[in-house]
């Protein structure tokens, strides 16, 4: 057959491209819907199974953690793995015990300061705003700060006592000697009412004022009942069923926190070899195939061994790290804070961001602080702690881990976090962003190299 004849049953150089790129076009539009339809069931599974994954998580994270201590017990000390894991379990109560009794009233304390500190940063925000904005620029911006020191107000302390009152400071004088009945009471009175309980010069008054308007409060109260029983009683079966409803959620929250030790348990436990099982279990499929896989398994095990134990332990050394800086700095709230930004730091730069703006508001903010005294000394203090303790985590600590086990790039890192935490629904999909971005690198490199160009990859 002539080379015309072969021409007219075959595309063109043109054409043949053409329908090459419509092919690859194609395939990649199939491959990026399989991987949304992918994310959202994982998104699904994720919003209805979230307390068993997050039980499951947390025992997986935990077992991680501490298997070098078991092994480390089995192996040196010469116990058996079950008096290892039993001498682990009382390690960390004891821990966990001596920790709570000498720090935990100062963290309930603190947390409890800052909370209501805290109530009190927006009309702090907003009087120096009104000293040192021009008035066309704050009157701009007027309302939006309304709408926050609302929301701010709902979301953080409805129930401040005091510092949710706008009173003078003889006046929270007065108010800090009530007892907390009596300042239920107080807060419960009107403007007029409050103006008139102040009037009285008297301790004794004040206290007689507050049990006369109780005890009308009181029969007030009967009278609403005596006229509106039915419409109570409607209204009392609606508040039981929903208390019952959030006692069963409480319960299964607390079910899902005691079956922890449980998992934890059989995890630190199993000297079974999944890798060398699943190998087996995958008889049937193609030698070439079933070593594709296990290298993906294995790899993947490997980055969330190294990624979480890795961040634990990182985040509770920047964490001890952070409290110490904070406290010799002056900070309020310094071992509260230092803690939380350190945990917060399981999530890759999720404490650093938080802390140092949380930072900046609370040495700003707080009783004594930049705005009250204009010394500059106790945020320098805490930038000083900051720097020290990220110089130590990110040329000595982070690089190790996530430069020489994931092999990301930082950019990627931060990219993955929000992406997979918003695909995830939550902090549970930032935790698990790096070793997700991890093992699909690894899977697309696998792919890369062995089925498509080399020097492409």
């Amino acid at each position: 057959m002539s080379e015309e004849n072969k021409s007219g049953f075959l595309l063109g150089e043109r054409q043949g491209q053409f329908l090459a790129f419509v092919l690859c076009f194609a395939g990649v539009l199939t491959l990026g819907c399989l991987l949304t339809f992918v994310v959202y069931m994982l998104n699904q599974a994720f919003t209805f199974f979230s307390g068993v994954i997050w039980s499951l998580a947390l025992s997986g994270m935990l077992a991680i953690l501490l298997r070098p201590i078991v092994t480390l017990l089995e192996e040196k000390m010469g116990m058996g793995r079950f008096l290892s894991i039993v001498t682990l379990y009382f390690l960390v109560l004891a821990t966990a015990g001596s920790a709570t009794w000498f720090l935990g009233g100062k963290i309930i304390r603190q947390t409890q300061d800052f909370i209501g500190s805290a109530s009190e940063w927006p009309d702090r925000l907003e009087e120096k705003g009104k000293e040192h904005l021009p008035p066309e620029t704050w009157e701009s911006i007027s309302g939006q700060f309304e709408s926050f020191k609302e929301y701010w107000g709902t979301t953080l302390a409805p129930s401040q006592g005091s510092s949710r009152l706008d009173l003078n400071v003889s006046e929270k004088e007065i108010y800090v000697t009530l007892s907390i009945e009596e300042r239920t009471t107080f807060r419960e009175l009107g403007d007029l009412e409050k103006t008139e309980f102040f009037t009285y010069e008297t301790e004794a008054d004040r206290l007689a004022y507050l049990d006369q308007k109780s005890l009308e409060m009181k029969n007030q109260t009967m009278e609403t009942l005596e006229s509106k029983g039915g419409v109570i009683a409607e209204k009392s079966a609606e508040v039981l069923r929903s208390a019952w409803l959030g006692l069963m959620g409480i319960f299964t929250k607390m079910t899902y926190l005691a079956v922890i030790p449980i998992y934890l348990f059989y995890f630190l436990s199993s000297n079974r070899n999944l890798l060398e099982d699943l190998e087996k279990e995958l008889r049937f499929i193609s030698a070439s195939v079933r070593e594709d896989i296990i290298f993906l398994v294995r790899e993947f095990v490997g980055i969330l061994v190294a990624f979480f134990r890795g961040q634990l332990l990182i985040g509770l050394l920047m964490g001890v790290g952070y409290a110490i800086g904070f406290s010799l700095s002056g900070l309020k709230f310094g071992i509260t804070l230092g803690l939380l930004f350190g945990l917060l730091n399981i999530v890759p730069y999720l404490g650093s961001i938080v802390g140092v703006i949380v930072t900046l508001l609370v040495a700003y903010l707080q009783p004594d602080g930049i705005a009250e005294s204009g010394q500059w000394n106790l945020l320098l203090g805490c930038g000083l702690s900051f720097a020290i303790v990220q110089l130590i985590e990110s040329y000595y600590l982070t690089p190790k881990i996530m430069g020489q086990q994931t092999g990301l790039h930082p950019v990627v890192v931060i990219v993955s976090i929000f992406f997979w935490g918003t695909a995830l629904g939550g902090i549970l999909g930032m935790i698990f962003g790096i070793p997700l971005t991890a093992f699909f690198i690894i899977a697309w490199r696998l792919l890369c190299r062995k089925y498509f160009n080399h020097s492409a990859c």
